[in-house]
């Protein structure tokens, strides 16, 4: 047994499985969703998911017996993305960026485990638009900003993503849902430093993504502009790389890393 193990409180940490698997479901859960989960009888997982809703994290449907993700949730998370110092320095060239592509929505993201987060996002003027706030959960394979963030990645690494979002699911008609066009797809990324979406997440919507890195040269975040057709056209989404690049070199600098 490691030190990590030594001191868990078993309860304490199927609490937290309930509350990944809320995130994860993103739906109402059942007294059966946790019984599946966690290998637990029934009055197990009631008295857990009693004991969150207790503490202010669940509320439960008087009708349906279902339990959903309170408000106070909220808390957390806008604690979460208040604490994270790379906010600080990129919101400023976000409104940079934003002041000159107004049509455009301008977005933050990083990566969490097999998941990328959107962090900060500065809404375009025109409509209609779409709706991306913090904390949203948008999948790495078909998303400039998620192709960016996964383009350092080894092919092990990138399998483990494949299974974190269950497989490859098509989205649009031009979403990649083969392996080996992924890894294509991403070894361009890492040679143009840039990770495109045209119509492959949203039907109608083009991204592109730039990344940020760190005094190692690794990737820690990116940002991208991205617009529904009627408001900017692909080639306009295109035409926001050079100045997306400019602003991440800044925002790089700040953190350390120095382009050779």
């Amino acid at each position: 047994m490691n030190d990590n193990e030594k001191y868990n409180i078993k309860v304490v940490e199927r609490c937290f499985k309930i509350l990944d698997l809320a995130c994860k479901q993103q739906s109402p859960i059942s007294i059966q969703d946790v019984c599946d989960e966690l290998d637990v009888n029934s009055n197990m997982a009631f008295r857990l998911l009693s004991s969150i809703q207790n503490a202010g994290y669940f509320e439960k449907n008087s009708k349906t017996g279902l339990f959903s993700l309170s408000l106070k949730c909220l808390g957390l998370s806008r604690t979460a993305l208040q604490s994270l110092e790379i906010r600080k320095f990129t919101m400023p060239y976000l409104e940079l960026l934003w002041a000159n592509f107004q049509k455009a929505n301008v977005n933050m993201g990083m990566r969490n485990g097999t998941e990328i987060l959107i962090i900060d996002r500065i809404d375009g003027q025109s409509l209609p638009r779409t709706y991306f706030t913090p904390g949203r959960v948008i999948p790495f394979y078909c998303t400039g900003l998620g192709k960016v963030l996964c383009s350092q990645m080894s092919e092990a690494e990138i399998d483990e993503m494949i299974s974190g979002a269950g497989g490859l699911k098509a989205f649009t008609p031009k979403t990649i849902v083969d392996k080996s066009e992924l890894m294509k797809e991403l070894d361009k990324v890492r040679q143009e430093g840039v990770g495109r979406d045209r119509n492959e997440y949203i039907s109608g919507d083009n991204c592109s993504a730039v990344p940020i890195m760190n005094r190692e040269g690794k990737i820690v975040a990116a940002i991208s502009a991205s617009a529904l057709e009627p408001n900017m056209t692909e080639e306009e989404i295109e035409g926001t790389i050079p100045k997306l690049k400019e602003m991440a070199n800044r925002i790089s600098s700040m953190l350390g890393y120095y382009a050779v």
